[in-house]
């Protein structure tokens, strides 16, 4: 194939050279937008950035902006969109078209961020139903770009080049009205010499850009799918002998201490005479801008219209090397020099010396085994989509350094060339990626008639981004099949760049032509069975995880599982989590309001406005991730045996594809259009059952009334006059966890959706939960619509706020904020991989096993410090004189003295290592690693001499039971045998007592597809989802019903009132319940000991979210102090970042904004929080044993059904968690591992309950 290809691109050009002169481009767009032969046309060779100078100084300098032979066409254009080609001015390229009435737009940017289109998220799935290389012709936004630019006087004999970063996904150029080229493949640059069209001074520039184009089949992304001339986009002048491209390379010797420089160059004459007698006078600069070598290579001819390749060697003695620890770059500047010893022009580039190599399974760089804590990022920002600044990316490469991320995979692109600059200079290691994700369309991989494609995808990165030295090595691209189109990627790369290695992200275990294997998302014990115990002999390739954990919403579980194995295992490279940027754009919250009595809340999605409607206004959805989302209010859980669904509809020409109008999941019950021949009511009592009704002759672009009923004993249609058969249907509706949306269907329109979910104008929209007929509805008054569950009229929208929107339903992966907050994941990400370990090895000679993970750093570079804690207190505290070589351990003698112990005391002892200088990511004294070691010094407290107790009695007043002391009276409800008031000193401390506790709001990955197949499913009921809380929903553990069993309480004495209570907890199915037996001791000083017994009966779900309390506080009671793991939010499995020690916070800020409300704000391992008010009051709670606990401003409930941020609604109260254990957050992809996992089994459990009191001045 070698010798092939290079054929098969010259027919190419040739056919497409030939396709260009017989057609214009906007006659027959298709011939290219459907034309897999047809990716390109009329552009130059690929070739890294460059940008000739005209003396060394400036080169020096490499200020593009003050650059005389630079001209930037960012700024602001004239724009047109319209959704479809057919929208396109047929003339619009020509200078004498006018532009005055067109918008104007900001490039680079996505169109999609300025408020034209809709921007649409997607998974695997294309937003349209993939048939390649066809595209929609019914909706392609297109995009429409015109400007003007003067050509500076000096450019007059230059050869100009108009360079376009990324565009997305095709586009055709103008120049002064005449077609210059044509270009497909969103994030690879294209390149055109525009020289014969320019004229001096004013020039037209125009630009045509399509959202879809058989290209974009090759740019199936994991992510928001935005459009538009999103990359810098620029000039460039050079002079008619030119250096069009140069490469470097460097080799190291055996002791990898000199390196041979290898230069090589393409010369480009661009006359019509022959330049004789040139030269390049090389340069070579350290990091300080000094000479250290200086290079001339023989003069040399190049032929006119032609190209020579000139090389150049050198050996460089002991050059610094770059890795990630030590960045050291170094600048080259080229002179090309002509006969008469004038230099034509100065190029300048950067590089580092380094080397990379496989050997029996391991990575070396520099001879040196890699471990990259390596993440996966896609250029994405919440207010610019897809466009990049530089400021965003020194936020994110500062972020990788801060945390121990070493690596970062581009995933699934090439990044814009800043981001690979600054990668080069901060130190970090970037696994570029080819951009050919095909995977809805995986085929494509087996299919030769892509290859030109794929193979020019991996060019054009490879040619661009090859003199990097952050560049570890290549990917082959992500999920774009198993076929031989992968192996043509990698040979492709191998022409350009033989120094590099290449792996591929495929879903399958390994890919037959990449060098370095996965798997992604392997489960332990596929590591250790089928990877890391592999013999070379078998497989030589070492292996780095691409993707092996993802922190969607609350997650990150896991980590430190998988790296003892990374570190252990000599094959392992380590590997990448997915992702780094939360997927969330910043969007305004729109309001509509409800005018029934209930008042629920209700929003609009996506871009849908309003605009005329039956009565008044409607809303206007137009099928492209629009639609009006429905808060699960308690009015619209509906569990009764009647429902009437009413509204009116002006359907167009899109709903065919899905016509969704009315629904509540895909079970409960729904409106929706099946293709252009019906209606369908769907309802699910025992069953789901379905009514049917053929549209009408009229039904697009026309206004028609229509009703879906339920009577207890049949279901029904009515469109118009015209009602459908009965079909008889019995029962209570099935209320499932999914909620109520006009145009969309909540649990299937998501990520994954291909069709257009609603295009229609809809208006009078009512929910009753009760047998209405049609004559009541259609002319409503205002009575009825305030008997309904819900009744919109779409009269009225305020906007207020802002929230981070996922769209149609991204999964809501991130490590960190989309304004770039680091999400308290990240905690662990940078502990779990730190560079430097430490180990307790002699308590009573305070010997320490330091471990310097580090590849080229000795320890004696950072600053180690120690410090003794008592309680969270430091007793004692010092540095330490440590050196020890790379890779390395020692063992270590810490200078502290023991100390009296006391009894009850827990003692720490913390080694941390800081920096000494400053950087450009950190001031000195930043913290970079460290390592908390329990001493077992710990002794437990002696029974304390109680306090002489004050009296206390109990006296039953109705349904309660009161139990009194000095300052304080406690209420029992003794029907329910529970704690329902907590009065000190006049004032109540709870709304709610210790009730049993098993359910959390399920996290992100909880209700993710994907992690259905990851969970241990044991009940599953239909309506109720695939995700792994299908099962806690199935089995009812969210609404289960209460029974008293046993209240009772004694005196046995006059310093202690005892009450006793047994509660039965059953689950939602009736198949199983908790036995909740729980004694309150109450002392006279208001002191509850708890002891609590929850032993499980029945059929259990096969795991459970949490088990312990659920305490309600007074509203007031916001301060939060606590003695255990913090600060940030941690869990089970995501525990070992965060210290233990002594805390302090609020309730309000212990709460994490995660996209999808779900649970947040855990502390493990906690020995005593209290929660107080501002003047010092409130409660403190203590365990015999370890617990993990919450405090939240919003009710369980409220977290369970809230979709979005804005949903979410502080309650009168605070919800207490005091968990006795608590299940992981996991990964979405591998689940919570069984170890974390909450088993339902007999849990006993001792709270202490003390009151505090209000500090005094």
């Amino acid at each position: 194939m070698k010798k092939l290809f290079p054929i098969i691109a010259f027919c190419f050009f040739v056919v497409c050279t030939s396709f260009a002169q017989e057609k214009p481009f906007l006659s027959d767009i298709y011939s290219y937008l459907e034309n897999t032969s047809v990716f390109e046309l009329n552009q130059e060779e690929g070739h890294v950035p460059l940008i000739p100078y005209n003396s060394v100084d400036q080169a020096l300098i490499n200020i593009p902006g003050k650059n005389p032979n630079y001209l930037s066409l960012n700024g602001i254009w004239k724009f047109h969109y319209s959704d479809t080609p057919e929208g396109v001015f047929p003339d619009f390229f020509k200078e004498s078209f006018s532009d005055n009435k067109w918008d104007t737009i900001r490039v680079p940017s996505n169109w999609e961020m300025k408020g034209y289109g809709d921007p649409l998220f997607r998974n695997v799935t294309t937003p349209f139903r993939p048939d390649p290389p066809r595209i929609p012709r019914e909706y392609n936004p297109t995009g429409s770009y015109r400007r003007i630019f003067n050509i500076p006087a000096s450019w007059k004999s230059s050869e100009v080049f108009l360079r376009m970063e990324k565009t997305a996904s095709a586009s055709f150029v103008w120049i002064n009205g005449k077609e210059v080229g044509y270009n497909e493949g969103g994030q690879e640059p294209a390149e055109y010499n525009i020289s014969k069209y320019l004229r001096p001074g004013k020039n037209t520039i125009a630009v045509v850009v399509y959202k879809y184009s058989d290209g974009y089949y090759l740019e199936d992304q994991d992510y928001w799918r935005l459009s538009g001339i999103f990359g810098d986009i620029w000039l460039f002048a050079a002079p008619k002998a030119h250096i069009s491209d140069w490469v470097v390379t460097t080799d190291l010797d055996e002791t990898f201490k000199d390196s041979k420089l290898s230069l090589s160059f393409n010369v480009r004459n661009y006359s019509d005479k022959p330049k004789n007698d040139l030269s390049i006078r090389v340069a070579l600069y350290n990091s300080d801008k000094q000479i250290v070598n200086k290079l001339t290579t023989e003069k040399f001819s190049v032929l006119p219209d032609t190209m020579r390749t000139i090389n150049l060697d050198e050996i460089i003695t002991n050059p610094d090397k770059w890795s990630a620890e030590h960045p050291n770059l170094y600048t080259l500047i080229f002179e090309l020099v002509n006969s008469k010893g004038m230099v034509e022009e100065v190029i300048t580039g950067r590089f580092g010396f380094k080397e990379t190599e496989i050997m029996n399974q391991v990575f070396y760089l520099n001879g040196k085994p890699v471990k990259l804590n390596g993440i996966n990022s896609h250029m994405q920002h919440p207010l610019t989509g897809h466009t990049m600044d530089e400021a965003t990316i020194r936020k994110d490469l500062s972020l990788f350094k801060q945390f121990n991320i070493n690596c970062v995979r581009t995933s699934h692109y090439p990044p814009v060339i800043k981001y690979l600059d600054l990668a080069d200079e901060y130190g970090i290691y970037v696994i570029d990626e080819t951009g050919d994700e095909a995977h809805a369309t995986e085929y494509l991989s087996r299919n030769k008639e892509w290859e030109g494609m794929y193979r020019e995808r991996a060019r054009k990165m490879v040619l661009r981004d090859r003199n990097h030295p952050s560049i570890l090595f290549w990917s082959a691209g992500n999920e774009s099949g198993e076929g031989e189109n992968i192996c043509a990627v990698i040979d492709e790369g191998k022409k350009y760049d033989k120094t590099r290695y290449w792996m591929y992200g495929g879903n399958a275990f390994s890919h037959r032509c990449e060098e370095i294997i996965g798997p992604r998302y392997p489960q332990i014990r596929d590591l250790l069975t089928t990877v890391f115990n592999v013999p070379a002999s078998e497989d030589p390739r070492p292996s780095f995880l691409d993707e092996y954990l993802a922190v969607t919403g609350n997650g990150g579980g896991g980590l430190d599982d998988y790296w003892e194995l990374f570190y252990s295992h000599p094959r392992s490279m380590g590997g990448a989590i997915w992702d780094f940027v939360s997927t969330g754009i910043t969007e305004k919250v729109r309001t509509l309001k409800d005018r029934s009595d209930n008042n629920v809340q209700v929003n609009i999605m996506g871009r849908a406005k309003l605009v005329p409607g039956r009565n008044g206004l409607g809303i206007d959805l137009n099928g492209h991730d629009q639609w009006v989302e429905v808060y699960r209010d308690e009015a619209l859980e509906l569990t009764g045996e009647k429902l009437t669904l009413t509204l009116w509809v002006y359907p167009r020409s899109l709903s065919s594809s899905s016509g969704t109008l009315i629904t509540k999941g895909n079970w409960q019950f729904g409106i929706r259009q099946l293709k252009n021949d019906s209606l369908e009511f769907y309802l699910t009592t025992r069953s789901k059952q379905t009514v049917r009704i053929a549209l009408p002759e009229n039904w697009e672009y026309n206004w028609h009334y229509m009703a879906a009923n339920y009577d207890g004993s049949a279901i029904y249609l009515t469109i118009d006059d015209k009602e459908s058969i009965h079909k008889s249907v019995s029962g209570n509706i099935r209320n499932t966890p999914f909620p109520v949306n006009i145009g969309k269907n909540a649990e299937i329109h998501g990520q994954e959706t291909s069709v257009y979910i609603s295009d229609a104008i809809i208006d009078q929209v009512g929910i009753f939960s009760k047998q209405l007929s049609s004559e009541f509805l259609r002319n409503p008054t205002e009575g009825i619509k305030q008997q309904a569950e819900l009744w919109l009229d779409f009269e009225e929208e305020t906007t207020g706020g802002e929230f981070y929107s996922y769209g149609i339903g991204a999964r809501t992966y991130g490590a960190i904020w989309p304004d770039r907050r680091p999400q308290p994941e990240m905690w662990q990400i940078k502990k779990s991989a730190q560079p430097v370990s430490v180990k307790l090895v002699s308590d009573r000679s305070g010997l320490v096993e330091i471990t310097n993970r580090y590849l080229f750093t000795d320890l004696k570079e950072v600053d180690a410090r120690w410090a003794l804690q008592k309680d969270g207190e430091i007793l004692q505290k010092g540095n330490l004189d440590l050196s020890l070589e790379p890779g390395k351990k020692t063992v270590f003698k810490v200078p502290f003295i023991k100390p009296g112990i006391e009894n009850g005391s827990e003692y720490f002892l913390i080694l941390s290592f800081h920096q000494k200088d400053k950087t450009q990511w950190a001031d000195p004294g930043f913290e970079i690693a460290w390592d908390q070691m329990e001493l077992p010094w710990f002794k437990p407290a002696a029974v304390p001499h109680s306090e002489v107790s004050q009296p206390v009695d109990a006296v039953e007043a109705g349904e309660n039971l009161i139990v009194k002391g000095k300052n304080f009276t406690y209420r029992f409800d003794r029907k329910r045998g529970l704690l329902i008031s907590m009065d000190v000193n006049g004032r109540e401390l709870i709304k709610q007592g210790a009730e049993l506790n098993v359910w959390r709001a399920p996290l992100a990955n909880e209700t993710d597809e994907w992690t259905f197949w990851s969970s241990n499913i044991k009940n599953r009921t239909d309506g109720f989802g695939r995700m792994a809380a299908t099962e806690w929903y199935s089995a009812g553990i969210d609404k289960m019903s209460f029974l008293n069993d046993n209240f009772s309480w004694e005196i046995p004495g006059d310093s202690t009132v005892v009450v006793s209570s047994k509660n039965i907890y059953t689950t939602g199915n009736r198949r199983g319940s908790f036995i909740n037996i729980s004694k309150y001791t109450i002392d006279g000083n208001g002191i509850i000991t708890l002891e609590n017994s929850i032993v499980p009966n029945g059929q259990m779900p096969s795991w459970l979210p949490r088990i312990g309390q659920q305490w309600i506080l007074d509203s007031t009671l916001r301060n939060v102090k606590w003695f255990g793991r913090g600060p940030q939010e941690n869990y089970p499995d995501r525990k070992s970042g965060y210290r233990v020690g002594e805390y302090q916070s609020t309730v309000d800020e212990m709460y994490e904004p995660y996209l999808i409300p779900q649970d947040y704000g855990l502390r493990t391992d906690t020995r005593r929080v209290s929660i107080t008010g501002v003047d010092g009051s409130g409660l403190e709670f203590t365990g015999n044993r370890l617990f993990n606990f919450s405090a939240q401003p919003y009710s369980t409930d409220n977290l369970t059904k809230s979709l979005y941020t804005y949903q979410l609604h502080p309650f009168d109260g605070i919800t207490f968690n005091l968990d006795y254990a608590t299940s992981g957050v996991g990964c979405t992809a591998a689940g919570v591992f069984p170890e974390y996992q909450v088993m339902p089994q007999r849990y006993d459990f001792v709270t202490t309950i003390k009151p505090v009191l209000p500090q005094t001045p």
